[in-house]
C-alpha cells in the first residue's frame, strides 16, 4: 500500500506547534531560573542585612566589690563580680542595699555608652548587635529592675540605625543617642500584683537629649530634655513634668491636724499621728515652761496681715514659749528624710535649694543670744561627705531678729546668721551646692526647724529641699 505524505501546509504546522513547545519550554525553564535566583539573591541581601554581631561591655567598680553581684546568661546564682571583667549578652547586675550611696559601678559597653549603677539596682544586658557586615544597625536591649541607674549614651554613632531600648516592668523606654537619662524604680507603697509582675513605681528623667515611654496601655509619651515622668505599677506613664524632685514632704503643714502633729511626743502609739513632721521638745520641763509646737493659719508669705482670699491662705509651723522664761528651751519638728525615713543619697543633685520663710513675732534674747545659738528660728541639716562609714556633720541656721543693726556679739563655730526685721515675713533662701554647705556630700539623713531661748514667737512657712540633676 502507498504512504501517503502529509501535505506541506499541515507539516508546516506541526513544525511550528514544536518550535512553539520548544520555545515555551525554554521560557519556563528560564523563568523558574530567574526566580530561584532572585530567590537567591534576596536570601543573601536579606543575611547580608540582617545577620548580627554580638558585643560584649566592661564592668567597672566604683564602690566595694562584695556588694557587687554577676550572674552570668546561662547560670542562675549570683556570683562575685570583678574589677573591669566582661559582661555578655543576658548577663545581670545586681547592686546590694547597704552598698553605700553615690554610683557603687559602671557598666561601658563597646561604644563607649555608660550605664552607671546606685545601691539597690538591678539591670540585665538583654540585647547588644550590630549588623554583621556593614554599619547599619546597632540595637541595645536593657531590662532595669530595680534602684537608680543612669543611662549616659554615646553621641554621633557610626550607624544609621540606632535603637536603645530599656524595659521597666509593663513599660518601655527608647533613649535617643547622646542623651543623658536616669530611672529609679522604687515602693512608695505595698502594691500587690496577683500575677507577679512589677509593683514598681519608675521615675523617668531626661537630664539631656530625649525618650518616648511606651506604656503597656498602648499609649506613648515624649519626654524632652529636663522633664519627668512618673510610670505607675501597671506600666502606664503619667504627666510629663520638670525635672526637679521636692525631697521634704509635707512642707506646708498641711496633711495632719495639730493634733497629729503634737501625736509625735507620745510614747503611745495607737495615737493618730503625723508621718511627716516629728514634734520634739528639750529639756524635760514641768509643762509650764515648755514652748509649743502649734499650726497657724496665715496668708500666703509675704502677706503680713490675715485679709487674703481663699486661695491664698497657708498653714505654718508656729513655735512658742512664754511667761517670762529664765532657762533655755527648744520647741521644733524635725523629718527624716527619704521615701522611708531612710536619709537620701543626694550624690546625683547638682542643684539643691533649700527655701523657707520665716516670721518672729517676739523674741527675749538680744541677737542670738550669749552662746550665739539661741536664736527663735534655726535650722539645722544632718549629712556625710561620701560614705556610711564616715562621721555625721551638721549644718546650722540662725535666724534672728537684729534690734540695733549691729553683728550678733557671739557666735558659734559652723553657724550661718540670718538676721531678718521683725515681724515681718523673710524667705531664706540658698543651694546646698554651693562651697560654704554641702557642695560634695553624698547623703542626707534629716532636717530639723526649731526655736531655741527662753521666750520666742515664731512662724516658718513654705519649707523646700528642691533637688535637680
Amino acid at each position: 500500500m502507498q504512504q501517503i505524505e502529509p501535505a506541506p501546509a499541515a507539516r508546516a504546522a506541526d513544525q511550528q506547534r514544536t518550535l512553539r513547545l520548544a520555545w515555551l519550554t525554554l521560557l519556563g525553564f528560564f523563568l523558574v531560573f530567574a526566580v530561584l535566583l532572585g530567590s537567591a539573591g534576596l536570601a543573601v541581601r536579606n543575611l547580608y542585612r540582617t545577620a548580627t554581631l554580638a558585643h560584649g561591655s566592661t564592668l567597672f567598680l566604683r564602690g566595694p566589690a562584695e556588694a557587687i553581684a554577676w550572674r552570668p546568661a546561662d547560670r542562675t546564682i549570683f556570683q562575685g563580680s570583678a574589677e573591669q571583667q566582661a559582661l555578655a549578652e543576658g548577663d545581670t547586675l545586681r547592686i546590694a542595699t547597704s552598698a553605700g550611696y553615690g554610683q557603687v559601678a559602671s557598666m561601658r559597653l563597646f561604644e563607649d555608652s555608660q550605664i552607671d549603677l546606685w545601691a539597690s539596682a538591678e539591670v540585665t544586658l538583654d540585647v547588644l548587635r550590630t549588623s554583621r557586615w556593614h554599619s547599619d544597625t546597632l540595637e541595645v536591649e536593657l531590662t532595669q529592675r530595680g534602684g537608680y541607674m543612669r543611662y549616659d549614651i554615646k553621641p554621633n554613632l557610626p550607624y544609621a540605625s540606632t535603637s536603645y531600648r530599656v524595659r521597666i516592668g509593663d513599660a518601655t523606654l527608647a533613649l535617643s543617642p547622646g542623651g543623658s537619662y536616669s530611672i529609679e524604680m522604687r515602693t512608695p507603697r505595698i502594691v500587690e500584683r496577683p500575677d507577679g509582675g512589677n509593683e514598681l513605681v519608675s521615675d523617668v528623667a531626661v537630664r539631656s537629649g530625649a525618650a518616648v515611654i511606651y506604656g503597656a496601655n498602648g499609649s506613648s509619651m515624649a519626654l524632652r530634655a529636663r522633664e519627668r515622668a512618673l510610670v505607675d505599677a501597671a506600666g502606664n506613664p503619667g504627666l510629663a513634668v520638670p525635672a526637679r524632685w521636692e525631697l521634704i514632704r509635707d512642707g506646708g503643714f498641711s496633711q495632719y491636724s495639730e493634733l497629729e502633729y503634737n501625736n509625735t511626743t507620745s510614747t503611745d502609739l495607737t495615737l493618730p499621728r503625723s508621718s511627716t513632721w516629728q514634734v520634739y521638745g528639750i529639756p524635760a520641763l514641768p509643762p509650764e515652761n515648755r514652748g509649743l509646737f502649734r499650726l497657724s493659719q496665715i496668708c500666703r508669705p509675704p502677706i503680713v496681715n490675715n485679709d487674703c482670699e481663699a486661695a491664698d491662705r497657708r498653714t505654718a509651723a508656729w513655735l512658742y514659749r512664754a511667761g517670762q522664761q529664765t532657762t533655755g528651751f527648744t520647741t521644733g519638728v524635725r523629718q527624716e528624710l527619704g521615701p522611708q525615713g531612710e536619709g537620701l543619697d543626694i550624690s546625683e543633685f547638682r542643684a539643691l535649694q533649700l527655701s523657707l520663710y520665716a516670721r518672729v513675732i517676739f523674741q527675749s534674747l538680744r541677737d542670738a543670744g550669749d552662746r550665739g545659738s539661741e536664736c527663735p528660728v534655726m535650722v539645722r541639716l544632718l549629712a556625710k561627705r561620701f560614705s556610711p562609714a564616715d562621721p555625721e556633720e551638721e549644718r546650722v541656721i540662725c535666724i534672728y531678729v537684729d534690734e540695733d543693726g549691729q553683728p550678733s556679739s557671739v557666735e558659734e563655730p559652723g553657724v550661718v546668721y540670718r538676721a531678718i526685721p521683725r515681724a515681718e515675713w523673710s524667705q531664706i533662701s540658698f543651694d546646698l551646692r554651693d562651697p560654704a554647705w554641702l557642695s560634695d556630700y553624698r547623703y542626707l539623713r534629716s532636717i530639723q526647724i526649731y526655736a531655741n531661748g527662753h521666750d520666742y514667737d515664731a512662724r516658718v512657712a513654705e519649707i523646700s529641699l528642691v533637688g535637680a540633676q
